[in-house]
């Protein structure tokens, strides 16, 4: 096709364009040529970085931060619910331990504005110095606890008060039947928190204690809880009961008698026990001694498992023991016992003094002739009295393993010198608890067959199916009887005429000891002059009719005051009354000069004094002790 352009419009065209390029303009700008790596290098941080953003929403989704979810969501509020704790009953059912509601008193300091006239409004009803309230009034947080665990009577007076930032709540306390003391060395106390903390309170805490529940809830910044919004109630699992060898109505009459003869003696303290010795049953565990003020009372200090003294001669029976089982020993043959022994510089005498004698065991033993006693020991030997004392459980813990028990103090035979065995022999030179003294007695009463204590019911066996890791005969039945019968020649003519009883017969070990002091055993002023000793006295019996041995009764004095000082005239008189009365409470029929079939009732145990709890007053008056 021929162009319809005029040849000069071409000409023009060329000369605009003299390089003939239409498409070249140098005057114009001019786009950079891009490598082909540098695109490629912009594409992969573009893909990491959207890569990077789909895991981060992905992580959020499927695993979010705890920490951004407390932040995004409404609050959950937990409230503890306490779980009631179990009851502690003695072997007749006998509340002895108890929780009953009482009053907690709370603040809420945000809301009180006034905090020194809300203490002086709490002061007049709560009975204490408005100053002992105030710090718990005031200051940061939402709550705080004014008083814990009040009677009820006085809660209720404090709401009437109507204070703004004062609320009232309920809580359990720890209540008693028999005084705020009485048993609870054994049975042990709790904090608080309703938390075990001795005795069988601790031993048993989670039996006692149950699982608290809990309650979940969704609420609002404010705390009001959001209607429908995440709820989960966990309920609370309810402690279990706990039954106690313990008969209540002896403790309480072991105890009102100990309290009795310390205060009288003027000694320190005192410990009480009572047992059946063919089951292993302690029936009462009395713990008393003198406060700062000079009052004595009971203690919460379990001293028949924590102290350790040496018993003297209450402890000759375990020595006689040993004699006995040597064969180097018997029954009725004499024995020479000199008026005194040197051994080691150290001369041994008795009290009264004599001149040289031969007396058998039983006259050494009703007598309780230190020269006697030592003398059976070396024709024991030390290995022999070594053996026998660690089988009685000297030594080493009871099976009860309270907190805080002893284990007493006892060489080792490679540890002894030549004043070992003498020492020993006659009850010092080492140390035992009151538990191990009565558990040796258990075993001479039961035959020569140790038991293990017991203070739980549920730990009880039929004694016929006691398991024969738990019962260990430690002396033959022979020497046991033997023992007994020495032991009675005690009560019947020798040091321990005053626990006799009618209708019983009576067996036991007088013990009037010197406890280390200043210098050896003499206790000095601070002139170094000798002022007195101090004595312990002690006495242990066994009481028995037709069917054999049925109680063992041990009382210990502390450092008494005065001229009666002795265990047979101090410790000896409170073993025999405590066995009267525990004898008719259980019902243990008298021998056979009393009508077949007539059983001795026992009058019910004193009642302590009212708790000031109302709510434990009239739990106790619909159930009588009889």
């Amino acid at each position: 096709m021929t162009s319809n352009r005029h040849p000069a419009d071409r000409s023009a065209r060329s000369a605009r364009h003299p390089s003939g390029s239409r498409r070249s303009d140098r005057s114009a700008p001019q786009l950079p040529l891009v490598a082909r790596s540098r695109v490629v290098g912009v594409l992969i941080v573009l893909l990491l970085a959207v890569g990077g953003i789909v895991y981060r929403i992905v992580d959020v989704q499927a695993t979010p931060d705890p920490r951004l979810l407390e932040e995004a969501s409404n609050p959950l509020g937990d409230i503890v619910v306490p779980a009631p704790r179990g009851t502690v009953f003695d072997r007749n059912g006998r509340t002895i331990a108890l929780s009953l509601p009482a009053a907690t008193v709370v603040s809420d300091p945000r809301l009180i504005t006034d905090p020194h006239a809300v203490a002086e409004a709490l002061s007049t009803v709560m009975e204490v110095e408005p100053s002992t309230l105030l710090d718990n009034l005031q200051g940061a947080g939402s709550f705080r606890y004014v008083a814990r665990q009040i009677d009820t009577r006085i809660g209720e007076m404090v709401t009437e008060l109507n204070i703004d930032g004062i609320k009232v709540i309920t809580e359990s306390r720890r209540e008693h039947p028999n005084g705020d003391c009485s048993a609870l060395a054994a049975v042990g106390r709790v904090n608080v928190d309703h938390v075990g903390m001795s005795g069988i309170e601790e031993n048993r805490n989670d039996h006692l204690a149950g699982s608290a529940g809990r309650v979940v809830k969704e609420v609002g910044i404010n705390g009001a809880t959001i209607p429908g919004g995440f709820e989960e109630v966990i309920a609370p699992s309810e402690g279990r009961d706990v039954t106690v060898t313990l008969d209540r109505n002896i403790q309480y009459q072991a105890e009102s008698l100990l309290v009795e003869a310390v205060a009288g003696s003027g000694a320190a303290s005192g410990v009480a026990l009572v047992s059946l010795p063919d089951t292993g049953e302690i029936l009462a565990m009395a713990n008393v001694n003198r406060g700062a003020d000079g009052m004595v009372d009971c203690t919460r200090e379990n001293l028949a498992a924590t102290w350790s003294y040496e018993p003297g001669s209450v402890f000759k029976p375990v020595t006689a023991a040993a004699a006995l089982s040597s064969g180097m020993v018997s029954e009725h043959v004499a024995i020479d016992v000199p008026a005194e022994l040197i051994i080691w510089e150290h001369r041994f005498v008795d009290t009264p003094p004599h001149p040289n004698m031969k007396w058998s065991p039983t006259e050494i033993i009703a007598r309780s002739s230190n020269i006697g006693t030592i003398r059976m020991a070396q024709k024991a030997g030390a290995e022999r009295l070594n053996s026998t004392i660690k089988s009685f459980g000297f030594g080493e813990r009871t099976p009860l393993d309270f907190k805080g028990e002893s284990k007493g103090i006892l060489l080792e035979l490679d540890e002894w010198n030549g004043l070992s065995l003498p020492n020993m022999a006659i009850g010092q030179g080492l140390a035992a608890t009151p538990l191990q003294i009565l558990q040796a007695y258990n075993t001479i009463a039961n035959g020569g067959v140790r038991l293990p204590l017991k203070l739980i019911a549920e730990d009880l066996q039929d004694h016929e199916d006691v398991d024969a890791a738990s019962a260990e005969r430690v002396i033959s039945t022979d020497v046991a009887e033997t023992l007994m019968r020495m032991l009675t020649s005690v009560v019947e003519t020798g040091t321990g005429r005053r626990t006799a009883m009618d209708r019983y017969s009576v067996a036991g070990k007088t013990g009037t000891a010197w406890q280390p002091c200043d210098l050896g055993y003499e206790c000095v002023n601070e002139r170094n002059e000798l002022i007195d000793r101090h004595h312990t006295a002690s006495f242990a019996g066994v009481f028995s009719n037709e069917a054999g041995p049925a109680l063992v009764v041990l009382v210990i004095i502390d450092d008494p005051e005065g001229e009666t000082i002795s265990g047979g005239s101090l410790a000896a008189p409170i073993v025999r009354r405590i066995a009267d009365y525990a004898l008719r409470q259980l019902r243990i029929p008298a021998m056979s000069d009393t009508a077949p079939g007539e059983r001795h009732r026992a009058e019910p145990a004193p009642e302590p004094e009212p708790s000031q709890s109302p709510q434990l007053e009239a739990q106790m008056a619909g159930s009588p002790d009889t």
